[in-house]
């Protein structure tokens, strides 16, 4: 027999590590009080990296040793605990101490970023942790739910659990048999292609999810003591990764071209079909899978560890958790194809910046501006790599420019399509942002004040622009998106500084097919080797398919288990 975890890749140790050190720091004294809000999260990757990045956490923890056998450290800093200097000597005092004392590899800010840095990181942290144990200082989420494990209170909590996963996996199968009868509906009516219907509708997932659905209740039949419940999830991740991605994708590629068709017209069966209900419907694959993290955390919490299968129930928080990022990767990456495909064919000039080398795009909204006392308008486009402030009205010309000469620079630089032309007004890199703050800005108006939710962007330059929302949670977040970007500029990210070099020496014209391929490399957890940063969609089959306003991309029918099938041409 095959040991399923004798090949486990470095992520999954780096999520036990990280599971076991949120466990172990939210149990000590006068720590997992002060920065529960850093560690009480359901990904414990996050949680530890965020209290890595943060760096007064980790001085904290280092005073908790005896102070007669090591110093403690001083942390009477001169400027804020949140600013980024702070930050940077905390992290640098932390790492030279636990150095020292327990001959641990040092690591520095910059090596946070990468697996290898952020494994030194979780050694330090550990080397601390575990000397804080041999002192007494910690109880540990075993002990705390020791008393309490075997009561009858706590089997009929552990029972309800499953037995709450149990019904709504059969719900789950419901909405997916209705999803079924959704794209019979769609074929019927002529919306659809029928040779499409595999691409967006893929009929093993329909067959996975009945199967998968059989294991779990064959799991709850057995004795409690023989229950492996991580296992389901272990040896179906692939399956499961692969199905619902395809699903998943290739619905948002599917979705403008659906958008002129009246979706109420549709006959299904106990369903009734509207644009807001269909929407739902299409989500419901992805919630599911964030629904079985939570199950399984859940049962972590009922202090399973001296369960038989207490190893394969971890690494099945791990496999979910995988499956769940690689999905909303393939997802991010149609979104950013899409809107590079409307932007291209919007963008009158797109001066010296070159399209690939937006990064991934993130959210997009029409805002009011601040800088400078004056306001403006602007469509709004955040991507990973650069922000872009847009308009409709055309780019002012100088008085020097004669009448003639501005219609024909006007004509030169408008693109084919003259319905919403749009024009780059500024652009701001993330590298340089380096800070955010949120405050409250109350606008005058002939009908009384107004009041709005700023977020100010501080750049290198000394520059500062600010974002004005209605709403709070809007304001929210745009907040929190930004809040990595500017964190990965900080630190000195690679990746960047590679993006930098290579800008100018493209061209901003591509020829892209807007496809999802589905190929298993994506759901590889090592680095990929190919440079392209939305390698996910299939360049060379259908290169000279060319996305215009008039045509939906085109679906390429997925690669199962290594068998390419291509897409018959378009009626």
């Amino acid at each position: 027999m095959v040991d399923p975890f004798s090949d486990n890749h470095d992520d999954l140790k780096i999520y036990k590590t990280c599971m076991d050190l949120q466990a172990s720091l939210l149990s000590l004294p006068g720590f997992g009080i002060h920065f529960v809000a850093l560690l009480d999260g359901p990904d414990p990757v996050v949680c530890i990296r965020e209290l890595c990045h943060s760096g007064i956490p980790l001085c904290y923890l280092f005073n908790l040793l005896p102070v007669e056998h090591y110093p403690r450290i001083e942390l009477n800093f001169t400027t804020s605990h949140n600013s980024d200097y702070a930050q940077r000597l905390a992290i640098v005092q932390f790492a030279m101490r636990v150095s020292q004392a327990f001959k641990c590899e040092y690591f520095t800010v910059n090596d946070l970023p990468s697996s290898n840095g952020f494994e030194k990181a979780l050694g330090a942290v550990s080397a601390v942790l575990d000397r804080l144990t041999s002192a007494g200082m910690t109880q540990g989420f075993s002990k705390r739910f020791l008393n309490n494990r075997g009561t009858p209170d706590r089997q009929h909590e552990c029972s309800a659990l499953i037995d709450t996963l149990l019904e709504s996996e059969r719900g789950f199968v419901a909405q997916m048999e209705t999803m079924e009868n959704f794209s019979r509906a769609l074929s019927v009516a002529g919306m659809l292609e029928p040779k499409s219907l595999p691409l967006i509708f893929p009929k093993k997932m329909f067959v996975f999810c009945r199967k998968f659905c059989i294991q779990l209740e064959c799991v709850a039949q057995v004795p409690w003591e023989e229950q492996n419940w991580g296992s389901p999830f272990i040896l179906r991740a692939m399956d499961m990764t692969m199905n619902l991605s395809i699903h998943c994708v290739n619905w948002i590629l599917a979705k403008p071209g659906l958008a002129s068709f009246d979706m109420e017209t549709l006959q299904i069966p106990g369903f009734k079909a509207t644009s807001k209900s269909i929407d739902a419907l299409a989500s419901v694959p992805l919630q599911r899978i964030s629904y079985y993290r939570d199950f399984l955390v859940g049962l972590l919490t009922f202090d399973l560890t001296e369960h038989k299968y207490h190893k394969e129930l971890v690494l099945g928080v791990a496999c979910v958790q995988q499956v769940m990022d690689t999905i909303s990767k393939a997802q991010r990456k149609a979104i950013t194809d899409q809107v590079c495909q409307t932007l291209q064919s919007r963008v009158a000039d797109w001066q010296i910046l070159d399209i690939n080398s937006l990064g991934q795009f993130i959210l997009e909204r029409n805002l009011l501006t601040r800088r400078n006392d004056l306001l403006q308008n602007f469509d709004v486009f955040m991507f990973e790599n650069e922000i872009l402030l847009c308009d409709e009205a055309f780019p002012p010309v100088t008085p020097a420019i004669s009448r003639r000469s501005r219609r024909r620079a006007i004509s030169i630089s408008t693109p084919p399509s003259q319905v919403g032309a749009l024009y780059i007004k500024d652009r701001i890199p993330t590298s340089g942002i380096t800070d955010t703050t949120r405050t409250e800005f109350e606008r005058v108006k002939d009908n009384g004040p107004h009041l709005f939710f700023q977020l100010t962007l501080s750049m290198e330059d000394r520059r500062s622009l600010s974002f004005l929302f209605p709403e709070h949670d809007d304001m929210q977040k745009w907040y929190d998106e930004l809040q990595p970007l500017k964190r990965k500029s900080t630190i000195g990210d690679q990746t960047l500084g590679n993006t930098d070099q290579n800008r100018g020496q493209q061209s901003w014209q591509r020829k892209r097919a807007a496809t999802y391929s589905g190929k298993s490399s994506d759901v590889d957890v090592h680095p990929s080797a190919s440079t392209s940063p939305r390698s996910t969609f299939d360049q060379t089959a259908l290169v000279q398919a060319r996305f215009t306003k008039s045509e939906p991309p085109r679906l390429l029918l997925p690669t199962f288990l290594g068998t390419d099938i291509t897409p018959g041409t378009r009626n």
